[in-house]
Parts: C-alpha cells; structure tokens; sequence
C-alpha cells in the first residue's frame, strides 16, 4: 500500500472529524489532525483511535483567525512533513448578523488560500518525488448558485478591500457575506486548475445542509428558522463527510480537476460565476490575494513565480 499523508483541517467536529475518520479506516502513514489548538486535535485523536484503532493520527495546531498562525504552521509542516497526498481545506466559522469582522471576508477564503499557497512546495514535491496525483479539497457550499459579488464591490479599486469595510459591510452585505465565501472557495480551485500542474488536482465540493457546529454563533429568529431546517431535512455529519471523501479519493482526476462536486456528481457552478462579471471576479481578487499574501509571508511570491504558471 502507498504510504500516504493525509492532512484535515477544522477536524475536531462536524464533517470534519466525521472525514477524519473515514480516512483513519483506510490506515494512511500519516493523518494530520488540523484544529484551533493542539488540545482539540488531541481530543479528535483519541475518539478517532478508540472508534477505528488508527495509530497514524497526529495533531497540529492552526488558527485561520490569525495569518500569524497560518505561517508558522507552514514553517512548522515543511519541517515534520516529508509528502501531503491529500489536503483537506474544511476548516470555517459561519458569523451571522452581527458587526463587521475580518473573518468573515478576508478570514475563511482568504486565509483558506494563503494556506494552500504555503503548502504548495511540500504538495508539488510529493507529485514528483513520488510520481502521484495530490489532490487539494476545499470545503463548499450549493450556496452558490443563490449569490453573487456585487458588482460595486468588483468595480471598486481594490475588491477585497471593498468587501471588507466597515461602510460596505451594511447589514443587506452582510447578509449574503457567507454565501460571497463559499463562491470565493471555488474561484480558489479554479484558479488553482489553471495555474498548476495538471498532476495536482483542486476540487471544490458541496457536503449538502448538514447537522454541525458551523451555526454555533447564530441567534434569535434565524438560529430558529436553522433549527427547523436541520429538523426537517439535515444531513449528519457523518453523511456529509461522504462527499470530502469522494472529492478527495474518488472519481477520475481529469473529470474533478477544478471541479464543482455535489453528491458525488460534478456539476456546472452558477450562471453568474459562469459570467464575464463572474471571471472577472476571480481573477481580480485573486491578484488582490497574491499582492496581500507577499505582505504578510515573503515565502510566497517565491512560491507563486516557481510554483504557478503565468
């Protein structure tokens, strides 16, 4: 069997853990346990061992609330990691209706992507060392295809920027705030499709509406319309995971390269992603990125110029 290394990011509940232990039963050389502190990833892996008897677990600590902690962790991974197979990017926090916070713009896909970025050496070298088809997961939502970017916000000198401002940030932005991430995560992948090698597969994916801790800080008439729904027709966790695992060992790489999965199948994304206004999104917020990523870690425009084509 192929050594492989597995890492899971936000895999201390939810679909998350539920995943992490789907690939504890497939016995990899090594699961890395990603969670806010060492204790959580401590806590993941020992439920983890007792339900599968996996001994390959092992925790590492990251924080996507702090860029800080994003860069000492890929400090830390390219010391201890010699190859990453698998790359699970789960980790989120839904915030709704309350104030502005960076999080919840420049925080969940933004930090997600500076994340891979300084993952990519120790991913590209397993594509060749080991002559293997890595694949990069990222955690989506069918959300999609009820949103968009506004095109104020596109149209503004510096997008991100725009989007993460205390005077666009009106309580009607704010409102579609989470669904603008989850769009965010798929122009991720396919900027990835387009950039890198095609032995390194980037897929985004739809878990479906899943019973978990994600609406943990929601409130009021909206945590109640929540709880109705997950009542109703919520999948478990355990059912969501389903779809990471697909994602990240089914299929065939050509057909998820830079695909959009939901329950197994790839599907077209929105119309609105599809549009000229909706490339022209991705592309400049991801040049946004790439020039605010060079400021918070100089490792990556090294990483960008020898890693992804122009």
């Amino acid at each position: 069997m192929v050594p492989i290394t597995i890492m899971v990011t936000g895999a201390n509940s939810g679909i998350g853990f539920e995943a992490a232990k789907h690939f504890a039963t497939m016995n990899p050389a090594r699961l890395i346990v990603v969670c806010r502190s060492v204790e959580k990833a401590q806590q993941s892996i020992k439920q983890i061992q007792e339900e599968t008897g996996c001994k390959n677990a092992e925790p590492m600590a990251l924080d996507l609330g702090k860029f800080s902690s994003i860069s000492e962790f890929a400090t830390q991974a390219s010391k201890t990691l010699d190859r990453l197979d698998i790359l699970v990017e789960n980790a989120a926090v839904a915030i709704h209706g309350k104030v502005h916070s960076d999080r919840r713009m420049v925080g969940n896909p933004c930090k997600t992507r500076l994340h891979i970025l300084l993952l990519l050496p120790i991913i590209m070298n397993t594509a060749k060392q080991h002559s293997v088809v890595p694949r990069i997961v990222v955690v989506s939502s069918e959300v999609i295809f009820f949103a968009n970017i506004g095109s104020d916000a596109i149209a503004a000198p510096n997008t991100l920027e725009t989007l993460s401002s205390k005077e666009y940030c009106t309580p009607e932005v704010l409102a579609n705030r989470y669904t603008q991430s989850k769009i965010l995560n798929v122009m991720l992948v396919h900027k990835l499709a387009e950039l890198l090698p095609k032995n390194i597969v980037p897929v985004a994916l739809n878990p479906g509406f899943c019973l978990s801790g994600l609406r943990r800080e929601v409130e009021g008439e909206q945590a109640t319309r929540y709880k109705q729904m997950e009542d109703e027709f919520a999948y478990t966790s355990e059912e969501g995971s389903r779809q990471i695992i697909y994602s990240a060992i089914g299929g065939k790489d050509e057909e998820l390269r830079g695909a959009f999965t939901s329950y197994s199948q790839v599907l077209e994304i929105s119309d609105w992603m599809l549009s000229e206004e909706g490339k022209k999104a991705e592309d400049k917020t991801w040049v946004e990125m790439i020039e605010l990523f060079g400021k918070l870690d100089n490792r990556i425009p090294g990483i960008v110029a020898e890693y992804l084509k122009a």
